[in-house]
Order: structure tokens, then C-alpha cells, then sequence
């Protein structure tokens, strides 16, 4: 059960599928809030969800509060120096999803004496599918940590990271993968209709032969690659496509991923002084 009270510092969308997940999970409107300059973003969560909608100035955080900043990592400075104060008479946990900005940045904002966690969870959180990277400082306790396991657990599964710089590469594939995949689903999509198909059966076939396949790899013991040579038969017609997307699939996954890493850090760049 979880008894910590919730305070969002952001009302985008990635605020949004954490608390979806969050009542999914069961924790009431009642023990969550948000603060948000967007008066329309705001409401309208509170009334989608039943939590308590609050302008985006810092005011005094309930006891044994969980903040998760969910605002743009380039407004952290300026948001989190206005609740700096709000911080020092609360027993809080803060939780960053904001891309690129280290924990010990976070702290030296917050106060040395402030739990820091970075996370990067993802949108598919809203159905209970999220994948969430987690970093704790050395300084964090275990007790600490079993809380912000159980919020992320309940919207997806979980991943420790001992190393921080690591955080990178984890928001370029898990952060922005959704995103990837969305870009697959239509451009298979397209590339059925351009086949004959009508739309609709052609966005609920690829939606299914991903979603489906996606099934079927988590649940063998067997590597990707070992399930896509059982599936692909010397001269057939899934060989004829793997040969035109082995061409350029691998050489644009690794440009991705090292674009979008690159821009993660690169959004810490701002704050490099005040670590």
C-alpha cells in the first residue's frame, strides 16, 4: 500500500500515463496533486483522475511527501530554486523524470539533505506496460528505495542502474522507444495501404503482428535474433523483406539512439556549473 503523498511538479503527458498508472494501481485522487502553470492541463487531469489540481507555485508539502518533477528539463533551475524551501520542514523523496540533469545537479538545488532519484519512465506506464530506469545516490536508503520501486512497479517493470551516466543511453531507448515503434506501426501501416490494403486492416494487422511478436519474444528463453532465424525460411517471402530491412535497420537504430543519448546529455549541459 502506498502511503506516501504524491506531488507532481509538471501536467504533460508524461505526468499524465504516471498517474493514470498510479490509480490503476489503486492510490486515490486524494493522496496526489498537481502543480502546473496550465490551468486547462491541470483541471483537466484532476477531473479525469480526481486529484487535487494546484497552481504551479511552490507552497508547503504535506508529511511524508514522494515530488516527482515532471516539468521540461530546461526550467529546473528556475521551478525547483522556488521550492527549495518547501523542502526543508518535510520528510520528502523527490523523484526527477526530466532528461539529462544529473542527481547531484538536482541536490544542489534541493539542499544536500534531499533523497534524490532519478527516473525515466515511459509513456506505455498508462497501461501498466511502462519500463522505468531508476539511479539512487549512494547517500539514499534502502527503506527509500523499496518506496519508489513499489510506485514504478505498479505501472510497468523496473530497472536498477548502478551507474548514473548510463542514464543516457536508457532515456534514448526506453524514454524515447515508444516513439520508435509508433514510427514502425505507421510506416508498416503505410506501407500496406501502398499494397492494396485498406487502412484499417492494415493499422490493426501491424499493430498486431507487433504487439503479438512483442509477446513472443518476452516470453522465450531464446534472443531475438534466435526467434527471427525460426521465423525465416531459406528463400520465402520474410527472408525477401529482412533483406531489404537489414540494408539500413541496424546503421538507423544505432544513429537514433546515439542522437537522441547525445541529446540527453547535452540538456544537462545548462546546469554543468552548479553541480
Amino acid at each position: 500500500m502506498i502511503e506516501q503523498n504524491i506531488v507532481f511538479i509538471g501536467a504533460g503527458n508524461m505526468a499524465r500515463a504516471l498517474i493514470s498508472g498510479m490509480r490503476q494501481l489503486g492510490v486515490p485522487g486524494s493522496q496526489i496533486q498537481v502543480h502546473a502553470p496550465s490551468t486547462q492541463r491541470r483541471e483537466a487531469l484532476a477531473e479525469e483522475f480526481g486529484l487535487r489540481s494546484r497552481p504551479a507555485k511552490a507552497e508547503k508539502l504535506p508529511q511524508n511527501s514522494l515530488v516527482i518533477y515532471a516539468a521540461k528539463p530546461k526550467q529546473v533551475d528556475g521551478i525547483l530554486s522556488e521550492w527549495r524551501e518547501s523542502f526543508a520542514d518535510a520528510q520528502v523523496l523527490f523523484v526527477s523524470v526530466a532528461a539529462g540533469i544529473s542527481s547531484q545537479q538536482m541536490r544542489s538545488i534541493l539542499g544536500e539533505n534531499v533523497a534524490v532519484f532519478r527516473a525515466m519512465p515511459n509513456t506505455p506506464a498508462q497501461v501498466g506496460a511502462g519500463a522505468t530506469t531508476l539511479f539512487a545516490q549512494a547517500t539514499v536508503k534502502a527503506a527509500q528505495c523499496d518506496i519508489v520501486q513499489q510506485i514504478f512497479s505498479g505501472v510497468g517493470k523496473v530497472f536498477w542502474l548502478h551507474d548514473e551516466s548510463l542514464m543516457d543511453a536508457a532515456t534514448a531507448l526506453a524514454g524515447s522507444g515508444p516513439a520508435y515503434v509508433l514510427l514502425f506501426l505507421e510506416a508498416l501501416e503505410d506501407a500496406a495501404v501502398l499494397e492494396g490494403l485498406d487502412r484499417v486492416t492494415a493499422r490493426a494487422l501491424a499493430l498486431q503482428t507487433v504487439w503479438g511478436t512483442a509477446q513472443m519474444a518476452a516470453a522465450s528463453p531464446a534472443s531475438p535474433s534466435e526467434l527471427r532465424h525460426q521465423v525465416t525460411s531459406p528463400g520465402g517471402t520474410t527472408a525477401a523483406g529482412l533483406a531489404v530491412w537489414e540494408e539500413q535497420l541496424r546503421p538507423l537504430a544505432q544513429r537514433a539512439l546515439a542522437a537522441a543519448a547525445a541529446r540527453s546529455r547535452a540538456l544537462g549541459q545548462s546546469l554543468k556549473t552548479k553541480a
